[in-house]
């Protein structure tokens, strides 16, 4: 009997795991949380879980690889590429090809999902002589598969079709302010519909450096405001200006990493000299900052609190970005190895991953893609290599519902909150997201309800102002004909005494 119920089981088990691939995968070494409206952590499901980790030997010889006669490849072909020396980028085209940025080898390896090798582009031919990079750290592929590359050690970005032919360059541009020791160091580069590029420079502190379709400078974009932490300013405060002088400029600082939504709006991150400032930006195409958060309590810097000395201490450095659809935005933290996601509001929705040796951890993470839901990290320890990450159950349905709200079928995402709710029911947001459901379809007194535990301060005082007016239109007609009734039998009583003491006199 004891032996039945065992095999029965392992056959319940089979079956669970057949029916639902990442229910073992959520099992994670990394703890998933996120924050509540008063900044306090919150333990939370895994959003997401590791599906699988590969390098540069798990690549395989793909039907366009180029390195071999049409005799010599064949899909199972082994390709020695060799390791990793110092990746700095990873990026996702149009076509779903994957790129690895391969600084200290010269080169930019693309292949697909299946790991199955397109190209290496590790120069290109200009005027029918080739050329070579030198520490290539960005890469960035338009809607019509032109490749811009930033160039670090050559001074530019260069521009070329999908054979590798030449088709033009950016380099340092000549104007007022750059003296002779300038160097024009690309390190991320960006093209929006309209054809501007937008390039992130090392040691360029006036902002994120734009340039039109002909590769013309068109001027700075998105500049950092100069800001300063309250315990420099009241050291400058008591200095002297011989000592004031004798410090270190306070300057702007530089960009990190920038990515662009759907909309044409770019997210950049930054290293803030304090804590309490936003680590990320969200410019509009006039370069103004437009990120919207609407708990002041909670600021997207990655984690709220840290520890002060040891390892992994201090504040979060958010080195990459990723843009992604419905509003949402992941950010990667260099120190921690997290990866953070808010929604269009600045709510954060879920943290995961970490810094370790085990699955789904890293040692050095150092770029962030998406692949449709799906995340790519790249970690650049050792030989280096990519994390992939694929949403859960919990995860899935915080995304399709935050998709929901945010297409505007606010009322259509009630089921998957509810369902967020059943996994999770100290996710402050999901009980917002029914609450607001609620509110959209009208019955503002049960959107109270769920809008508090939510902790949903803006639209619970919506729903009590609509409330509000409700419970004033169902009682004011009440009260109104209750007040005219009062009126007709007082003065019904007073003209019948009227009437009754007359006859009385007469």
């Amino acid at each position: 009997m004891m032996r039945l119920k065992r095999i029965i089981a392992l056959v319940l088990a089979v079956s669970l795991v057949a029916a639902h691939p990442l229910a073992i995968l959520a099992s994670t070494p990394f703890q998933g949380y996120t924050y509540n409206f008063w900044g306090t952590l919150v333990p939370s499901p895994a959003a997401y879980a590791p599906i699988r980790s590969f390098g540069l030997m798990d690549i395989r010889c793909g039907e366009n690889c180029g390195l071999h006669t049409a005799r010599e490849c064949t899909l199972d072909s082994h390709i020695d590429l060799g390791d990793m020396r110092d990746p700095t980028e990873i990026h996702v085209d149009p076509l779903n090809n994957i790129y690895i940025v391969d600084a200290g080898n010269n080169r930019i390896i693309v292949f697909d999902v299946y790991l199955n090798l397109n190209r290496v582009i590790d120069g290109f031919y200009r005027d029918g002589e080739r050329d070579t990079f030198r520490r290539p750290h960005g890469v960035f592929v338009t809607d019509d598969m032109q490749i811009f590359i930033a160039d670090n050690q050559n001074h530019r970005v260069v521009v070329i079709d999908e054979e590798g032919q030449f088709i033009r360059e950016i380099t340092a541009p000549a104007i007022d302010g750059f003296d002779g020791d300038f160097e024009f160091l690309p390190q991320h580069v960006l093209v929006d519909r309209g054809g501007r590029t937008f390039v992130i420079a090392q040691r360029v502190f006036e902002g994120i450096m734009s340039f039109n379709a002909a590769g013309e400078f068109l001027g700075y974009f998105g500049t950092i405001s100069v800001s300063a932490n309250p315990l420099d300013i009241f050291w400058r405060f008591v200095m002297t200006d011989e000592q004031i002088r004798a410090q270190n400029r306070i300057i702007p600082r530089e960009y990190q990493s920038m990515s662009m939504d759907q909309y044409g709006f770019v997210f950049t991150t930054h290293v803030e000299n304090w804590h309490l400032n936003n680590q990320v930006m969200r410019l509009n195409p006039r370069g103004e900052d437009v990120l919207v958060n609407f708990n002041e309590n909670i600021i997207i810097n990655g984690d709220q609190g840290w520890r002060d000395s040891g390892p992994l201490s201090g504040p979060s450095v958010l080195i990459d970005i990723v843009a992604r659809s419905h509003g949402k935005y992941s950010a990667l933290c260099m120190v921690r190895g997290r990866i953070y996601t808010y929604d269009s509001e600045g709510s954060l929705l879920y943290v995961f991953s970490g810094t370790g040796s085990l699955q789904g951890m890293t040692r050095r993470p150092i770029s962030i893609e998406t692949l449709g839901e799906d995340i790519l990290i790249l970690d650049a320890q050792g030989r280096g290599r990519i994390i992939h990450f694929s949403p859960t159950e919990y995860g899935r349905l915080i995304n399709t519902a935050i998709a929901l709200r945010y297409d505007g079928y606010e009322r259509y995402s009630v089921d998957y909150w509810r369902k967020v709710v059943e996994l999770d029911e100290n996710f402050a947001l999901a009980w917002s997201g029914i609450g607001r459901s609620y509110l959209a379809q009208g019955y503002n007194a049960r959107a109270m309800y769920y809008l508090e535990r939510g902790m949903d301060v803006r639209y619970f005082s919506i729903a009590f102002r609509r409330n509000r007016l409700d419970v004033m239109q169902e009682t004011l007609p009440n009260m109104m004909t209750g007040g005219l009734v009062l009126v007709a039998v007082w003065a019904g009583v007073s003209i019948f005494r009227k009437i009754k003491g007359k006859g009385t006199t007469e």
